[in-house]
């Protein structure tokens, strides 16, 4: 997983233990804490352990985030899902959330001879499966950042638009992580384009993690801003070198143009409006002529 996404998710696994059981459960559970690893022998970057208490029974829950499906995690998950019963001595219930792509299985084995050695059991969790519209009104705010991978209906702006709206109610000192987590999960689905629009940099970087991803992120928005301002003066420049050549054919064929000519023809930002009105004033005999041709195009606009 990359850095940036395992940062996020053991973030919120961090804040929102409780949050991530009951999006694999589907209820609420007694009591849930982060679990250290460091006595595990050997550790993987994106696993998530967390100890359970559930209706008077505990239980570990080993959570394993991809980015995408892999074919060989059910033996990695066996394998690491051995390793924390032995140093834990507790049950595990082993989970596979595939952030985008699917995995269907759920069940691992293989005999040897006349033995079958392994038969492994395993959770899998797919976010394209699951109902956005749906958990994003109904699921605690620790899983709001996961909700744009999941099915919707709706254009992306929209869908972003909205988680922002829940976050917003969240306590003010959550919020940073929760919007940073919203854009780093988003971007696997979204373009970061479409991410900078609804989510400002600014509600962001004040998230201690924001200092891990920060120079992909504010470099983003930063080009984003000189592109658009860049195309936004090239536009403008165009408009008024049109607009500019229309009023000097004018000039040259009827005389000075009207103050109001000028104000209703600088109005009017569609370039191609503006080459027809161009091509009209180069042919117009009276004022009058040319006027009708820019009040139909202001009617137009409009």
């Amino acid at each position: 997983m990359a850095r940036e996404f395992d940062l996020v998710i053991k973030a919120l696994a961090e804040r929102y233990p409780a949050h991530l059981v009951q999006l694999v459960r589907g209820m609420a559970v007694e009591k849930v804490e982060r679990m250290e690893k460091e006595a595990v022998a050997v550790e993987r970057e994106s696993d998530i352990l967390l100890k359970v208490m559930e209706n008077g029974y505990e239980y570990l829950m080993l959570l394993e985030v991809q980015t995408k499906a892999e074919r060989e995690m059910p033996r990695r998950l066996l394998e690491y899902t051995a390793m924390q019963h032995r140093e834990f001595k507790k049950p595990v219930y082993p989970v596979v959330l595939n952030l985008t792509g699917r995995l269907q299985e759920e069940r691992y084995s293989f005999d040897c001879l006349d033995l079958t050695v392994v038969t492994f059991n395993f959770r899998t969790i797919n976010l394209a499966d699951l109902p956005g519209e749906h958990l994003l009104h109904h699921a605690p705010v620790g899983i709001i950042p996961l909700v744009p991978l999941m099915r919707h209906e709706f254009p992306a702006e929209e869908i972003l638009a909205r988680c922002v709206e829940r976050i917003a109610e969240a306590p003010v000192e959550w919020q940073a992580d929760l919007y940073l987590g919203l854009a780093v999960f988003s971007s696997l689905r979204f373009t970061r384009e479409v991410i900078l629009k609804v989510i400002e940099v600014s509600k962001m970087e004040t998230s201690p993690l924001f200092d891990g991803i920060r120079e992909k992120w504010i470099d983003q928005g930063i080009r984003q801003g000189i592109q658009q301002g860049i195309q936004q003066g090239i536009q403008q420049g165009i408009q008024q070198g049109i607009q500019d050549t229309i009023l000097d054919a004018l000039e040259e064929n009827i005389g000075r143009c009207p103050e109001g000519l000028v104000n209703s023809l600088r109005a009017i930002r569609d370039i191609d409006t503006l080459k027809l009105l161009h091509r009209r004033a180069v042919k117009a005999k009276t004022i009058d002529e040319f006027m009708q041709a820019l009040n139909e195009a202001v009617r137009k606009n409009n």
